[in-house]
C-alpha cells in the first residue's frame, strides 16, 4: 500500500493567490457609495427678514406723530370708558340704596304715626284723672266717698304709663353708616331732619314724663295703703268701698295734690309734642313718596 505523501508548501503557496482572483468574465460591481445632500450657501439677499413694529431701523414702519397721537386717544378712550362704567355702577348701587332707605324711612314714620294715634288718647285721658285727683285732694273733708275717688283717681292716671319710642333703625344707619349722603334729594332730606328733631323732643319730654310720675307716686305712698289694696287684689276683686287714707293730713294731701298738677302739665306738653311729631310724620310720608314717585 501506497503511502500518500503531503502537498508541498510551494504549490498551496502558488494555489493561494488563485483562490481570491475573480473570474475575468464576471462584471465586477462596485459597492453603493452614500448620497449626500449639499444644498447651497443662503446668502443675505434671499433671507427674509422681519422687522418689529416699533424697530427704528425699519424705514417702512417708521411712525410719525399721527400714530403716536392715534394710540394715545384709543389708549385714553379704553381708560375714560371703563372709568365711566365703574362711575355708572356705583351710581345705580347708591341710588338703589337710596330708595330703599327712603321706602324703610316711610314704614318707620308710619309706624311712628299709629303708635302715636293710640297712646294720644290715654293721656288725655290720663290728664282728666290727675286734675280731678288734684282737686280731690285739696278739697279733701274726709268722707268715704273722697277716700275711694283719691284711690281710684290715683291707679287710673299712673297705672301703665302710655309712651312712645320712635322707630330709630332707618335713622341709625342712615347717621352712622354715612347714609345720609345717599339722600340726594334736598325736600327729602330736610323732612328727615325735621322729622328726626321732633323725635328727640318726644324722647326728652318723656324723661320729665316719668320723672315726675315717680314724684307723684312717692307722694301718694304717704297717703295711700298699698298693701292692703294689694291683699284685697289677691282675694275678690279690687274695690275702692272701704279703703282709707294712712295719715289724711292736709299737707300731705296739698304735696300729693301739687305733684298731680305738675305730672299732668307734664302729660299735656308730651301730648303736644307727639302731635308735633305725628303732623312731621305725617308730612315727611307725603314729601318722600311724591319726590320719589312712590304713590
Amino acid at each position: 500500500m501506497e503511502e500518500k505523501s503531503p502537498p508541498s508548501t510551494s504549490d498551496s503557496q502558488q494555489q493561494e493567490p488563485q483562490l481570491n482572483i475573480p473570474a475575468t468574465d464576471e462584471p465586477i460591481i462596485e459597492g453603493e457609495q452614500p448620497i449626500t445632500h449639499n444644498p447651497p450657501p443662503v446668502t443675505e439677499q434671499d433671507m427674509e427678514v422681519h422687522h418689529h413694529a416699533h424697530d427704528p431701523a425699519a424705514p417702512h414702519h417708521k411712525k410719525n406723530w399721527k400714530s403716536y397721537f392715534w394710540e394715545f386717544l384709543m389708549l385714553f378712550l379704553a381708560v375714560f370708558c371703563g372709568f365711566l362704567a365703574e362711575y355708572q355702577l356705583e351710581q345705580t348701587i347708591e341710588r338703589h340704596r337710596e330708595k330703599e332707605f327712603i321706602i324703610s324711612m316711610i314704614e318707620d314714620a308710619e309706624a311712628d304715626t299709629a303708635m302715636i294715634h293710640e297712646v294720644i288718647p290715654e293721656n288725655l285721658s290720663r290728664i282728666a284723672y290727675a286734675d280731678s285727683q288734684a282737686i280731690a285732694s285739696i278739697n279733701y273733708k274726709g268722707t268715704q266717698i273722697e277716700n275711694s275717688r283719691i284711690y281710684r283717681f290715683h291707679r287710673y292716671f299712673v297705672y301703665r304709663p302710655d309712651l312712645i319710642y320712635p322707630t330709630d333703625r332707618t335713622l341709625f344707619q342712615l347717621k352712622n353708616s354715612g347714609g345720609m349722603r345717599l339722600i340726594r334729594n334736598k325736600k327729602a332730606a330736610a323732612c328727615i331732619d325735621a322729622y328726626d328733631r321732633r323725635g328727640k323732643m318726644v324722647i326728652n319730654q318723656q324723661s320729665y314724663y316719668e320723672e315726675y310720675l315717680t314724684q307723684t307716686t312717692e307722694a301718694s305712698a304717704k297717703l295711700l295703703n298699698y298693701v292692703e289694696l294689694h291683699k284685697k287684689s289677691k282675694t275678690s276683686r279690687l274695690t275702692y268701698d272701704s279703703v282709707k287714707l294712712i295719715n289724711p293730713d292736709q299737707t300731705k294731701l296739698l304735696e300729693l295734690a301739687n305733684k298731680s298738677i305738675m305730672f299732668k302739665g307734664v302729660m299735656q306738653m308730651y301730648v303736644v309734642r307727639l302731635q308735633e311729631m305725628e303732623k312731621e310724620a305725617i308730612n315727611l310720608i307725603a314729601t318722600l313718596k311724591k319726590e320719589y314717585h312712590l304713590e
